[in-house]
C-alpha cells in the first residue's frame, strides 16, 4: 500500500516532458464550456492528480492484487473513491482537500468520461521515452570502458530492471491485453512502439557507429530496434509471470544471450569480436526524445 511517503515518486513517475501541454490529452473535462475553459481545466494541477490517483488505484487493484475478487475493470474509480485515495494518499493537505467528488464531478461530469482521460493519461508516450533516455544514458556512460559483448549485457539488465519497475508500462501492458479493439488504444499503443523504436534505433546507430560495427547490406536500424524490442517484450512478459528474469543453463540473460546470437546476422561482426570489440570513438549523445510526428 502507498503511503503519503511514496506519493511523490508514483506521481513523478507518470510526469511526461517539461513542455507538456495536457489541454492535449484531457478532451473529456468541461465539455459544454468554451474551448478555453476546457483548457484551462485540462492543465490544473487537479485534473492530473485526480489521473494520479486513477492509475494508482488502478494498479494496486488489478496488478498488486489488493481486490482480486473484484472483475469491473474501473469498478474502484468514482469520485467518492478517489477522495477518500486523496485523503489517504496525498501529503499536501490543501491539494488532497481540493481533491473532492465535486470537485471531480465538476470535471468530468460522469465515470466514462473520466475513464476516457485516463486512459488517454496512461497512454501519454512521455513517461515512457523519459525513462528509455534515462536508462539509455546509464548505457551510454557503460560503453566509455566496455567492450561490446559486456556493454549489451549490462544495457540488458539495467534495461529489464527499468521496465519491470515502472508502473507506466505495466497498466499500459495490462490494459491493451484487457482492451485489444479499443481504438483509442490501438492508436496509442502504434505511436508510443514507434516513437520508441525511433529512440532505440538512434542509440542502436550512436553505439555500433562508435564500436565500428557495420550493418549488412539490407539491414537498417529500425530493423534492429524492431527485432530487439519483440524480443524484450517476450523476456519482460516472462520475468513478470516467473517472477524473476529468465536465463540460460550457464546464467545469462536469455535476452542478453538472444542480442548476442542475432547480432552476427544483422551486422558485420562475429561472436568473437562481440565480446572484444570496444568502443573507437566518441559517442554523439545524449539523445533526445523523437518530436512529434517525426
Amino acid at each position: 500500500m502507498a503511503t503519503k511517503w511514496t506519493w511523490q515518486r508514483w506521481s513523478s513517475r507518470w510526469a511526461g516532458a517539461p513542455d507538456e501541454d495536457l489541454a492535449s490529452v484531457f478532451r473529456r473535462v468541461r465539455v459544454s464550456r468554451t474551448a478555453n475553459t476546457q483548457a484551462m481545466w485540462a492543465r490544473d494541477g487537479r485534473t492530473r492528480a485526480f489521473c494520479d490517483l486513477g492509475a494508482y488505484l488502478l494498479h494496486q487493484h488489478h496488478l498488486k492484487g489488493e481486490a482480486a475478487a473484484e472483475r469491473r475493470l474501473f469498478r474502484n474509480l468514482s469520485g467518492e473513491e478517489l477522495m477518500h485515495a486523496a485523503a489517504r494518499l496525498i501529503p499536501d493537505p490543501e491539494l488532497a482537500q481540493s481533491l473532492d467528488k465535486q470537485r471531480w464531478s465538476d470535471t468530468w461530469g460522469h465515470q466514462e468520461a473520466f475513464i476516457e482521460d485516463l486512459l488517454a493519461y496512461i497512454f501519454r508516450s512521455g513517461p515512457t521515452l523519459r525513462r528509455i533516455l534515462e536508462a539509455q544514458q546509464q548505457l551510454v556512460d557503460q560503453a566509455q570502458s566496455l567492450p561490446l559483448g559486456e556493454l549489451i549485457r549490462a544495457g540488458v539488465e539495467v534495461e529489464m530492471a527499468s521496465s519491470a519497475e515502472d508502473p507506466v508500462v505495466a497498466l499500459q501492458t495490462f490494459f491493451e491485453a484487457a482492451l485489444p479493439h479499443k481504438p483509442s488504444i490501438r492508436e496509442a499503443v502504434a505511436r508510443i512502439e514507434n516513437e520508441m523504436l525511433l529512440v532505440w534505433a538512434s542509440l542502436y546507430e550512436a553505439l555500433l557507429t562508435a564500436y565500428d560495427v557495420r550493418l549488412r547490406p539490407g539491414v537498417t536500424y529500425m530493423d534492429m530496434a524492431g527485432l530487439f524490442n519483440t524480443i524484450i517484450e517476450g523476456a519482460l512478459l516472462r520475468t513478470r509471470s516467473l517472477g524473476a528474469a529468465p536465463r540460460t543453463s550457464t546464467g545469462e540473460h536469455i535476452l542478453a544471450a538472444a542480442i548476442i546470437k542475432m547480432l552476427p546476422g544483422l551486422c558485420e561482426i562475429t561472436p568473437t569480436q562481440i565480446e572484444t570489440r570496444k568502443r573507437l570513438l566518441p559517442l554523439p549523445l545524449p539523445l533526445d526524445a523523437p518530436a512529434a510526428g517525426e
